[in-house]
């Protein structure tokens, strides 16, 4: 089987989206598909186009699969002429090795984008999909989270506005970065009252707050808070932004 596979991020990070189509030698289209992604970098959607790709050819029953497309970088890195270090990129890498064992076949090519159009076609649609108010908070989200608040300001349109769980009363940008900004803060306090001193000695029938004492704390500190990131908002931007009102000009 031949397959095309491509992958987008407009902003880079930012919203993302794979294409990937799969045929027979002769070109007839087996199947096609796009997909929208959390947002995320240009590199992580072009391995998982090429992860659901060889996923849908097991599917499909391919024996013997020929990847192609246009990203060079990515191409190089599975024939093994370049290394994978970025560790966000490590376990998509291994992810497509263990799916390689599974077929008698897999070689990896690069083409020009020119002859990759239509799996790029199926990428974009699926992006111009995703709606262009989530877009714009999860990219915030992902920026703040990095500590770029500078630029996550600039995402910020002027007629930016939040509102603070039931509070029907809204904020702009600058309250929004304000009380993020306070957040951050309690959520650093909150931690270094939990640290105790290397080599301090504890005083007797003191207590030594708990990893769940800790985060109990953390949990009351932040309930009043505008409903912003939390700890799991690192790993995946989009929980947080679900718990926000917000409205993107």
């Amino acid at each position: 089987m031949i397959v095309h596979t491509d992958g987008a991020s407009r902003g880079n990070p930012g919203p993302a989206s794979i294409g990937v189509v799969i045929a027979e030698p002769s070109g007839h289209v087996l199947r096609e598909f796009g997909e929208a992604l959390a947002p995320t970098t240009n590199n992580v959607a072009e391995y998982t186009a090429v992860i659901r790709a060889l996923e849908s050819a097991l599917e499909l029953g391919a024996r013997r699969v020929q990847v192609q497309m246009d990203s060079q970088l990515v191409v190089r890195q599975l024939n093994g002429s370049y290394r994978v270090k970025h560790p966000d990129m490590l376990p998509l890498y291994r992810r497509v090795l263990e799916l390689i064992q599974r077929f008698e076949e897999v070689t990896f090519a690069h083409v020009p984008r020119e002859q990759n159009t239509e799996a790029d076609r199926l990428a974009n649609a699926a992006l111009d999909r995703v709606p262009a108010e989530e877009s714009a908070v999860a990219r915030v989200f992902k920026l703040l989270v990095d500590g770029k608040t500078d630029e996550a300001s600039e995402v910020l349109s002027t007629d930016f506005k939040y509102r603070r769980g039931s509070d029907e009363r809204s904020a702009d940008a600058e309250a929004f970065l304000s009380a993020w900004a306070r957040f951050l803060a309690r959520r650093e306090s909150t931690r270094g009252a939990g640290r105790v001193p290397a080599g301090s000695r504890r005083r007797s029938g003191s207590r030594v707050p708990t990893s769940s004492s800790r985060r109990a704390g953390r949990r009351k500190q932040s309930s009043g808070s505008a409903a912003l990131a939390t700890e799991r908002s690192r790993a995946s931007p989009s929980i947080a932004t679900r718990s926000l009102d917000a409205i993107i000009g």
